[in-house]
This record gives structure tokens, C-alpha cells and sequence, in this order.
């Protein structure tokens, strides 16, 4: 990392995994103060577009930095975190793929329509990306080749190099938790939303929506703040209200059930983020494990305290035994693994192929083909084809009338 950076901490995680608790504990522990990385709290965010979004940003972090303290960044938004750490996103796009409609013409007709041709066809122009690839899923890659002439893996190659410049000099505290825990902190989060009074101020904001958008009114649902989870999913219920439904009692405990399921959804892709597209870039990410909230001190406070206060004296120590270093796996996470005993199923990354070795239907097969091959299974003949029983009877009725 280079020294002449200016060094700020980042802290990232799903939403209910306490990066708000670990960032309050490391601003008051390091003299820093707080900069927030969540779209949906942004202040005005019906108009900011994302460029101004990041400038202001940096206009925080570069103010707390002049004025001696430690920028403490902390985020759900991982699209704005990534915006305050690196010069440049990672855009896996090829210059000149979106081309006029002739040239995309040109190019669907020079990719085959049967998936598996069009698999070969990617394996002889650009046999690194048909390995990372489903074989179903090549389409892009070939188009890439066809209208620029330069495999889309060179492509890929040459952003990840322009585009890891980093801003600042950054320790990345990842907090995570058990599945299912967070699936549990997560409903109880929404449960205790609406007993603070969540629906009244739905029902107000949703008047002060439409009294300032009268005049101009913007499709509720598409833009701004109406996409907000905790928002969108009332609205069937502000419906049932506005037209006098009986049922708004049955529609309301509907609709906060899908904020439930919107807010597991979005911790979802928050982890998803964050595992392909923060950690294997060029910024060390430490995992602490939430899981257990009776012993925060010991499994978050205390570890983080030690590798950011080693972080900020340039000290090089050892990290504690229980933060994992997340190294980035580049290359890794993107090969392309075939399950024979599945029926040649293909799985893209890590992740995907380790979720299927331990999943009940790969055991399953497994444990077959070992008794089988050990003779202590035997296959079972294919079952004989049932007589047709009204030819039968024919066949009787017509022996009957020889006889």
C-alpha cells in the first residue's frame, strides 16, 4: 500500500451485523467521526446522482483528515463504498460492446444459436473466459470478441489494472454473523420498526410525497426514495387504506412480512458484494464473527482495537487469532468446476461448487456410486413393459370365439 496515502477505516457488512455498533466503538477509541455509506440515508437522495454522491464524500473524509481526526467510513451501500476507496469501478464491459444496432445485427448473427457450438466457438477465441463461464452463458464473451477483435478476458485484465488505483489507505473491518442468526436479528429488527411507530410515518411520508409531487408527479416504486426498503413494501397496504378495504388488517401483516423477506433478500446481496466484488481487490479485509452478541468484546471490540490501532502505527503485527484475513481469489473464484456424478452439472466459482459438494442430492449420489462400486448396491433392471390389458382381453375374446 502506498504510504503516502492518507489512512481512513472502513467498515462493512449486511445490514444487522453491527458495523454501526463496531464504528461508533473504533471513532471513540481512535478519535475519528463517522462518515455514512448508505444510499437510503443520504440527504437528498431524490436528486443526488451517484457522481455527486462520491464527491461529497470525499469532500468528508478530506475535511476530518485536515482537521487531524481518522475517517471512520461505514456502509451498506457497497456501490458507494467502493466509490470512496478506488479511482475507478470496475466496469467488465469492452469498449465498443454497445455499438450501433447494424454491428449488434452482425454480431448475433455470428454467434451460434446452440449453446453448446457457441461454447466451442468462445473455447477457440478466448479459452480463459470459456473456462470461467457456464457453458450456457457465453454469449457476452463472444460479442465482446466479435465487434472489438480482443478477447473479453484481455479486456477484464487490463480494467482490474487501471482501475485498482486507490484513494486512500485503507483497513477494511468486515463484520459478519451465522445465517441464520441474522436471519433472526433481522425479523426481530422489523418487529420492533413497527411497534416504534414504522406504519404512521409511512402514511406520512407517503402524504408528503404526494403533496410535493403533485405538480410533477414521479412513478412511486421506480425512483428515489419509494424504492427504499421499508417503503416499497407498504404500498399495497397504503392502497387497501386509500380505497377503504376491510381487509387492511390482513394486507398490512402481508406487507410486513415482505419486509422481512426484502430485508433478508437485501443482506443477501450485500454479502454477495462484498465476497466478489470488495475482498478480491487490492485492500486487505479482516472478518470478525458477530454471531455470538454476548461476547462482542472479546470476538469484535478487542480484535478490531488491535489491528487498527497496528494498522495506524504502520506496525506490521500478526492479526489476531480470531480475525481472518480475506485474501482476494481472483482467479479462484471464477473456475469452472463439472460434477460427472450430477450429470456433468457445471458450477462457476467457489462458492457455488463447495455449496453443491455439501448439498443432500451430490451426498446422495456420492454415497450410491461408492456401493455400487464396492458391489454392495447392484443396479436394478429396467422394469419389464406392462402388457396392454384391453389386448389381452381381445386376444381372450377372439381364442373364445375358435373355440
Amino acid at each position: 500500500m502506498n504510504k503516502a496515502l492518507q489512512k481512513i477505516l472502513v467498515v462493512v457488512g449486511t445490514t444487522g451485523a453491527g458495523k454501526t455498533k463496531l464504528s461508533v466503538e473504533l471513532a471513540k477509541a481512535f478519535n475519528g467521526e463517522i462518515v455514512n455509506s448508505d444510499a437510503m440515508q443520504v440527504p437528498g437522495h431524490l436528486i443526488l446522482a451517484d457522481d455527486a454522491t462520491s464527491l461529497l464524500r470525499h469532500d468528508l473524509i478530506n475535511d476530518i483528515l485536515a482537521r487531524g481526526k481518522v475517517p471512520v467510513i461505514v456502509g451498506g451501500t457497497m456501490y458507494y463504498t467502493q466509490s470512496v476507496l478506488w479511482k475507478a469501478q470496475l466496469i467488465e464491459d469492452a469498449p465498443g460492446a454497445n455499438g450501433d444496432e447494424t454491428t449488434a445485427s452482425a454480431t448475433s448473427t455470428s454467434i451460434p444459436s446452440n449453446p453448446d457450438e457457441a461454447y466451442q466457438a468462445l473455447l477457440q477465441v478466448d479459452p480463459d473466459m470459456a473456462q470461467r463461464l457456464h457453458s450456457r452463458d457465453v454469449q457476452r464473451s463472444l460479442e465482446v470478441f466479435y465487434q472489438t477483435g480482443t478477447k473479453h478476458s484481455d479486456w477484464i485484465a487490463k480494467q482490474v489494472g487501471e482501475n485498482d488505483e486507490t484513494l486512500f489507505d485503507a483497513c477494511m473491518l468486515w463484520v459478519d454473523c451465522d445465517r441464520s442468526v441474522l436471519a433472526q436479528r433481522l425479523d426481530a429488527r422489523v418487529d420492533n420498526m413497527v411497534q416504534d411507530g414504522l406504519v404512521p410515518e409511512i402514511e406520512a411520508l407517503m402524504d408528503n410525497i404526494q403533496h410535493h409531487l403533485a405538480a410533477s408527479p414521479i412513478a412511486l416504486g421506480l425512483k428515489g426514495i419509494s424504492q427504499a426498503i421499508g417503503f416499497k413494501e407498504f404500498q399495497p397496504y397504503l392502497k387497501a387504506k386509500e380505497e377503504g378495504s376491510p381487509d387492511t388488517t390482513t394486507v398490512l401483516a402481508e406487507c410486513i412480512e415482505q419486509l422481512k423477506v426484502g430485508t433478508r433478500q437485501y443482506a443477501k446481496r450485500q454479502i454477495t458484494w462484498i465476497r466478489n466484488r470488495i475482498v478480491p481487490r487490492n485492500i486487505p479485509v479482516y472478518k470478525l464473527d458477530t454471531t455470538d452478541v454476548t461476547q462482542w468484546p472479546v470476538n469484535v471490540t478487542t480484535p478490531a482495537k488491535s489491528i487498527v490501532s497496528a494498522f495506524l502505527r504502520n506496525d506490521p503485527s500478526p492479526v489476531p487469532a480470531c480475525i481472518s484475513q480475506v485474501d482476494g481469489e481472483n482467479g479462484a473464484k471464477k473456475i469452472k468446476n463439472m460434477c460427472e456424478p450430477c450429470g456433468n452439472r457445471e458450477f462457476v466459482g467457489l462458492v457455488q461448487w463447495h455449496e453443491h459438494l455439501r448439498s443432500k442430492s451430490h451426498r446422495f449420489r456420492m454415497k450410491r456410486l461408492r456401493l455400487l462400486e464396492t458391489g454392495q448396491l447392484f443396479e436394478r433392471p429396467p422394469p419389464k413393459k406392462a402388457k396392454d390389458k384391453n389386448a389381452g382381453d381381445q386376444l381372450t375374446s377372439v381364442d373364445k370365439a375358435k373355440e
